[in-house]
């Protein structure tokens, strides 16, 4: 049994997978339960179906056939080994020994198996499933190998056919990644001609130095594999980038032409410690001088010879770039900002130690990597740009860049650039940390929004205007009081115009005076103010001087339309009016009935008593007449006290010269 062997159990009750559980792990094996079927058999060699299927519509031996079905459907190469129960019925146990290996089973014990049964059982499954992996892998190994054989014509030019080689090669060891390294005539030049995980052309000239799997597979003419790059003595100060970059494993395999090492396949793997097969090593020993040949015949060297002479000139032009850079060392040094030069693409050639305390990253994290990857992602094309207009000799303005920190956190910095190595194709760019002033700038901006919208949102109008007489401010309920929109009075209206004539200058009068609610202040007072229609409408004015260390910088004026409180002040002292008229006719209505009431008693007696008198006398007695005339005109007073008692409102009419007395005809209900 190797390490490797992994063995899956599915379906069954928990008992049962309990003892298969202990037994087979008592034997060596690497375990894994699950209740339900295997949906996800990666990396199994065997998969062990104690029972029926979790939630199969069948029961008995219906269901662990349920369980072998699924369980082939999802194991791959890895062997299905069926626990079959025994039972009363021998006939309905045989066929479901017959149905499980019809379902894709490739052995059948019978449960409970006997002592050893299901130890030996596995044992001859995991050898069926690497006999199996085998010749699959076989089969890939032989196919990849094929159509390496076949491939004609590939050039530096043919990247599509470079590529698709390549994804043969790792597909066939199951590995994550290979690239194509070819060395050039110089001792430590090379060119990344290809990788299986991107199919463009690349031609990437390297340095050998800074891959030491590489270096040691150059000298040794061997396969160099490294098991876990974080880790490795091998990689000494690379590791950690390999780890990063390359992946937690690595193996490098020579590529030979003419019994010379020409380059090598670089592999990596996600996982450290990855599993692979000693003939694996051979296929790729193979493949890779197979890939020599095929490359030889398409005349890929002689290409590389000028890519190489190329990468000469450039490396002449680097050299003469880091002699300019040595130059400016000591300013860049001496500078409180954060300084780092940037080629035309954007890779960092050099940093002073205030961008390593800023960003937090060490010197030789930063040099080598992209500028672009420690911004915002939305800021990176543009910087791109930036770079490459610098490196060619622009002259730009400062602009704000988010830049990331080892902790994750993000500033905001202010960045200026400079053309002085525009003749070595680079950029020298100085950043400082401004994230505090943006972000207090942003608050500044929030608040002065925030006040915005309420100045506009007042239903009074505001009008601030420089002691020039410039509005400043002309908010929307003063647009709505003048009938002008703010773009027509803001810096082309002077103040004054919005008053008549003399009340701009009477109003700065009061406001320096003491005696209208101190100095710098105007309480509420009655105004006019001319509309756009030249109106005169009255308002309410409250203003006062913005002034700064003691000088008068500005005012500002609330006012307040008084038009309908003016109605409304109109009506009131009409309805105060009514009121009064109101009150007196109640008033009189309260004394007439008094008085009604009052003189009805001595009338009725009066009357009474004259009534008795005029019929004992005779119409001859001398008093008879003057009995008359007083019950005559007791009558008449009786009418008057009638009409009194009906008094409802208050009518007059004119008495002796200019006096009103009342109508008691009019003001009666009668009347």
């Amino acid at each position: 049994m190797q390490e490797r062997d992994r063995i899956l159990i599915v379906g069954g009750d928990d008992a049962t997978r309990a003892g298969y559980l202990a037994e087979l792990r008592t034997a060596g094996f690497i375990v894994d339960e699950r209740r339900g079927v295997a949906e996800d058999s990666d990396g199994v060699d065997l998969v062990l179906v104690a029972g029926g299927a979790e939630h199969s519509r069948r029961d008995g031996f219906g269901a662990v056939v349920d369980a072998v079905t699924a369980a082939r459907k999802a194991a791959g190469a890895a062997a299905v080994l069926a626990c079959v129960p025994r039972g009363d019925d021998v006939d309905a146990a045989s066929d479901a020994i017959a149905a499980s290996l019809a379902s894709g089973a490739d052995d059948v014990v019978v449960c409970p198996p006997i002592g050893g049964a299901l130890v030996a059982r596995v044992r001859a499954g995991l050898k069926m499933s690497a006999a199996r992996l085998a010749v699959e892998r076989f089969e890939r190994y032989g196919d990849a190998l094929a159509h390496i054989g076949g491939s004609v014509g590939i050039t530096l030019e043919t990247p599509e056919a470079m590529h698709d080689l390549l994804c043969r090669i790792v597909e066939a060891v199951s590995w994550t990644r290979v690239a194509l390294m070819l060395f050039g005539e110089e001792p430590n030049a090379m060119v990344l001609i290809s990788a299986s995980d991107d199919p463009s052309s690349m031609k990437v000239p390297l340095t050998l130095e800074r891959y030491p799997e590489l270096r040691a597979c150059l000298e040794s003419r061997e396969p160099v594999l490294v098991e876990d790059a974080r880790s490795s003595a091998l990689l000494g100060s690379w590791a950690e980038l390999a780890a990063e970059k390359g992946g937690a494993a690595l193996l490098a395999v020579p590529l030979m032409v003419e019994r010379k090492v020409a380059g090598a396949l670089l592999l990596r793997h996600e996982l450290a410690r990855p599993p692979l097969g000693p003939r694996a090593i051979d296929f790729l020993r193979l493949a890779s001088s197979l890939l020599g040949l095929v490359l030889k015949s398409g005349g890929v060297f002689e290409g590389l010879r000028e890519q190489t002479r190329r990468m000469s000139m450039q490396r002449y032009a680097e050299e003469r770039r880091t002699r300019a850079l040595e130059q400016y060392k000591d300013f860049f040094e001496a500078s409180t900002d954060g300084m780092l030069v940037a080629d035309s693409d954007g890779t960092i050639l050099s940093v002073n130690r205030a961008a390593e305390q800023m960003t937090g990253w060490a010197r030789e994290g930063l040099v080598g990597r992209n500028f672009t990857e420690l911004v915002a992602p939305g800021q990176r094309m543009s910087l791109t740009n930036i770079l490459r207009q610098v490196a060619n000799g622009a002259n730009l303005e400062v602009f704000d860049l988010s830049l990331s920190t080892t902790s994750g956190e993000s500033l905001t910095v202010s960045v200026s650039s400079s053309s002085v190595l525009s003749e070595h194709q680079s950029t020298v760019v100085a950043f400082r940390d401004v994230t505090e002033a943006r972000a207090l700038e942003a608050e500044l901006r929030k608040t002065k929004d925030f006040l915005e919208r309420l100045i506009d949102s007042t239903v009074d109008g505001i009008i601030s205007a420089d002691m020039r007489g410039n509005v400043l401010i002309f908010n929307q309920g003063a647009a709505r009081l003048y009938g002008y929109s703010p773009d027509e009075v803001i810096g082309k209206l002077p103040v004054w115009k919005l008053y008549p004539d003399g009340v701009a200058r009477a109003i700065m009068s009061e406001l320096r005076a003491l005696d209208h609610g101190g100095t710098g202040r105007l309480e509420p007072s009655r105004r006019e103010i001319v509309t756009k229609e030249g109106e005169l409408v009255p308002i309410s004015l409250a203003a006062s001087i913005v002034y700064e260390d003691g000088r008068e910088m500005a005012t500002v004026g609330i006012i307040s339309d008084l038009r309908d409180r003016i109605k409304m002040e109109q009506r009131l002292a009409q309805a105060q009016e009514k009121l009064v008229v109101t009150e007196k006719q109640a008033l009189i209505a309260e004394l007439a009935g008094t008085t009604a009431h009052e003189l009805n008693q001595p009338l009725t007696s009066v009357m009474g008593y004259s009534e008795l008198l005029k019929k004992k006398m005779s119409p001859n007695d001398v008093h008879y007449r003057a009995v008359d005339i007083i019950l005559r005109e007791a009558e008449r007073m009786a009418e008057i006290v009638r009409k009194i008692g009906k008094i409802t409102r208050y009518e007059t009419k004119a008495y002796v010269g200019s006096t009103q007395i009342l109508d008691l005809d009019k003001s009666t209900t009668d009347g």
